[in-house]
């Protein structure tokens, strides 16, 4: 855990600056198993140093900055490694029929047996694998042997429900697999400003976002 730096108000030094970026950059790190009490006193020591320093200003605009551009090269490189994963998984399977391809292609031994393939530290050989299943025409297979995952409001599907037999509906909900929902916040947005009472929802105001320029 990060220690808690102490953060001088009064007189802002080069030592003061460096001492709040360093303790900022640990709560990015630690913000989670940061003590209550610890994260009050600093947030007291950095609203005043904040309120009285320009110098401070300036740093914290640059550390958010930062933090921006890192969450940002965070999330472009995640989809690299994304690609970059099934180009090895791709190169990987076209080396593996490679080499299948090359023990069929040398034969059996004198016991009838495949041949393998000796190196000096990796030794290929090749077994039959178990029965498969391969889908040769998607659309001919029976439904009963498919799952269907859809999108639709849940209203529609209340309707639906709704709509069946206590049996037909306990079934169906026996058979979900997995429920998700997704509330639509611009959707409940444009009723409550509408004048629609909205259940389980409020319109919350007074919330302040930071602007940086």
């Amino acid at each position: 855990m990060a220690a808690l730096v102490a953060v001088p108000s009064p007189g802002i030094t080069a030592d003061s600056l460096f001492q709040i970026e360093t303790y900022l950059a640990a709560l990015v790190e630690t913000a989670e198993l940061v003590p209550q009490e610890q994260e009050r006193e600093f947030l007291a020591e950095f609203q005043q140093a904040l309120s009285t320093a320009v110098e401070q200003r300036d740093r914290v605009g640059q550390y958010m900055a930062h933090l921006e551009t890192q969450a940002a090269f965070a999330k472009a490189e995640i989809e690299r490694l994304r690609q970059r994963k099934g180009a090895y998984e791709r190169a990987f399977e076209r080396v593996e029929q490679y080499v299948l391809n090359t023990i069929e292609f040398l034969g059996a031994d004198s016991r009838g047996a495949r041949r393998k393939l000796e190196g000096n530290t990796v030794t290929f050989s090749a077994r039959a694998c178990p029965p498969s299943i391969e889908i040769v025409d998607e659309s001919a297979v029976p439904s009963e042997f498919k799952t269907l995952t859809i999108r639709l409001p849940a209203s529609t599907w209340e309707q639906v429900l709704d709509s069946l037999d206590i049996e037909p509906r306990a079934e169906i909900l026996r058979q979900v697999q997995r429920a998700e929902c997704e509330v639509s916040k611009s959707g409940i947005k444009t009723a409550l400003d509408a004048g629609a009472s909205v259940p389980g929802a409020v319109l919350s105001t007074g919330k302040l976002s930071l602007r940086r320029s």
